[in-house]
């Protein structure tokens, strides 16, 4: 009788167990280049699709299977790593299925990775790869707990030189991580170390961030803050923990965006620290009289920084919207008699352009001058 009432109750919860979905599958590359999406949500009324590939603020409409999976196929899409998210009944959402994610300042968003040749510099090659590392620290200079990722150049475990450094800083609404994630840094260098283009090197990717109130008057002192922090507490740590080469010859900075702009006014003030300096989709934030006032000493001396500065080079979108912010920064430094190397591309304040400018721009660093 015990047995029969426990074989009973087993059936009885056998019997209730709900069957589990498959697993869902989400986003599909096809062959073609087009690309299902999916969300399971059997509660929603309306689910759409939003992505970087699209034209800005617009949106797909998925359609709903009596299961509740939610579906759509989009594209073909040129091959390109882009973010992406859900609106599920009008709030924005990632997607579940997929764990290649774009962390964010404001919040993270998934990635779809198209492969082709357009994209294959930043592509994965079966090739040896450096190693990104990941610190936090407590910076001296702003009381705060931080964190920075680290790129160190395939071989450098096993090898006892010592490397130059760039100090790579992202955009407003970023973290340290993005340079790494969704701008596939590692990657880009490791491809042009293996193609015999670049001199190994080490990538410093902090946090741009260094105010994360939401006060004006606060945020109005993120660049003083962060570059308190970059040169009294992040460049110590670096050549205290890596093998580099101190020395204004082997540091560059750059970034694009806030980061651009922060690379621009930071360089401005520590002449004496980076020889190579690069401004990505970015220019002169404020009134170009206030820039001008800030950074009169350097501006006077054109012909010495053209000996201290190896190079400066400048890129951004003929559809950016910082257009005029850098049409202002390079205005006044050629009346400075400053030299930039400038490049002008096609499209917007995209990941799509600063991919393209830091691969451009690697290679020129830690070079003797032509």
């Amino acid at each position: 009788m015990r047995f029969l009432m426990l074989a009973l109750l087993a059936a009885a919860a056998f019997a209730q167990r709900a069957p589990q979905p498959p697993p869902v599958v989400s986003p599909e590359i096809l062959a073609d280049a087009r690309v299902t999406f999916r969300l399971r949500a059997p509660k929603a009324t309306e689910v759409s699709l939003r992505g970087e590939w699209m034209a800005p603020n617009t949106t797909v409409p998925l359609s709903k299977a009596t299961d509740g999976l939610w579906s759509v196929t989009v594209g073909p899409i040129e091959p390109e790593l882009y973010t992406y998210s859900f609106l599920v009944d009008g709030t924005s959402t990632v997607d579940p299925a997929n764990p290649l994610l774009k962390e964010g300042n404001r919040g993270p968003s998934s990635m779809v990775d198209i492969l082709g040749p357009p994209v294959n510099y930043f592509a994965w090659r079966d090739v040896p790869h450096g190693t990104v590392h990941v610190h936090h620290y407590n910076s001296q200079s702003i009381h705060a707990n931080r964190r920075v990722h680290v790129y160190t150049p395939p071989g450098y475990e096993s090898s006892k030189d010592a490397y130059p450094v760039l100090y790579l800083l992202h955009g407003s609404g970023d973290t340290d991580a993005e340079w790494s994630t969704v701008g596939r840094a590692g990657m880009i260098s490791d491809n042009l170390f293996m193609d015999g283009r670049l001199r190994p090197m080490i990538i410093v990717m902090p946090d741009g961030h260094a105010v994360k109130s939401g006060d004006r008057e606060a945020r109005a002192r993120n660049t003083e803050l962060f570059e308190a922090d970059l040169m009294g507490d992040i460049i110590p740590l670096v050549e205290k923990t890596y093998r580099v080469n101190p020395g204004h010859d082997s540091r560059a900075i750059a970034g694009l965006s806030m980061g651009g702009a922060q690379s621009l006014n930071i360089s401005l003030r520590h002449l004496d620290k980076f020889a190579y300096i690069g401004v990505f989709s970015s220019g002169i934030f404020g009134s170009t009289e206030a820039f001008q006032k800030e950074h009169a000493a350097v501006l006077a001396k054109g012909a010495e920084w053209n000996k201290q500065i190896r190079l400066f080079w400048v890129g951004i979108g003929k559809d950016d919207f910082l257009l005029e912010a850098n049409k202002n920064m390079l205005d006044t430094l050629k009346q400075a008699g400053i030299q930039t190397d400038f490049r002008e591309t096609p499209g917007g304040h995209t990941w799509k352009n600063w991919r393209v400018y830091l691969r451009d721009f690697l290679p020129r660093l830690f070079r003797e001058r032509p």
